[in-house]
């Protein structure tokens, strides 16, 4: 369990690919995903976040897949980063809107947020991921017993007031 309590509590300068992938082997219970790779995480933060996000979101494990698509979602509110440019946005939500259906239950709800957060922002790519959610329909997630958990409705949130207010609608 020492590698969940280092979820919390690492520096992300000091954060090293070799730790991430170790704790990576930790993170096999619900919700500590979302806790490892998105919510403010500080793997996110990490130099190597970008590269890393790829690599997992192309992996065969469907928890890297998973937490590749939660850094996507972290990474999608970085608005500094050169690399994160449209065109790169573009590619994953045509993989989302072509692969959510085929995934797995939770690197579906991880592709959902990521949708979601890719949609947020600016106004191309919120039009993007609006007709991608429009394609993709409703994303079905086993919760599990907790019948008061639903998936994120990415349409509801990317057509808000809030947004359109943010975009000049």
């Amino acid at each position: 369990m020492p590698g969940v309590i280092g979820l919390l509590i690492d520096d992300p300068k000091r954060l090293t690919r070799e730790l991430a992938e170790q704790q990576i082997e930790d993170v096999h219970i619900g919700m500590l995903a979302h806790v490892f790779a998105s919510c403010d995480a500080t793997l996110a933060k990490a130099s190597f976040a970008l590269d890393l996000a790829i690599e997992w979101m192309a992996s065969g494990d469907s928890m890297r897949r998973r937490c590749g698509f939660l850094l996507l979602y972290e990474l999608s509110k970085d608005g500094k980063n050169k690399a994160l440019d449209d065109m790169f946005f573009h590619e994953y939500i045509d993989r989302i809107q072509n692969e959510i259906h085929n995934e797995d239950n939770w690197v579906r709800d991880a592709m959902n947020t990521a949708l979601m957060g890719i949609g947020k922002r600016n106004v191309g790519l919120n039009t993007a991921a609006i007709r991608a959610a429009r394609v993709i329909g409703p994303v079905t997630i086993d919760y599990g017993d907790d019948n008061r958990c639903q998936p994120v409705d990415v349409l509801k949130h990317l057509t808000s007031d809030y947004l359109k207010k943010k975009f000049g609608e």
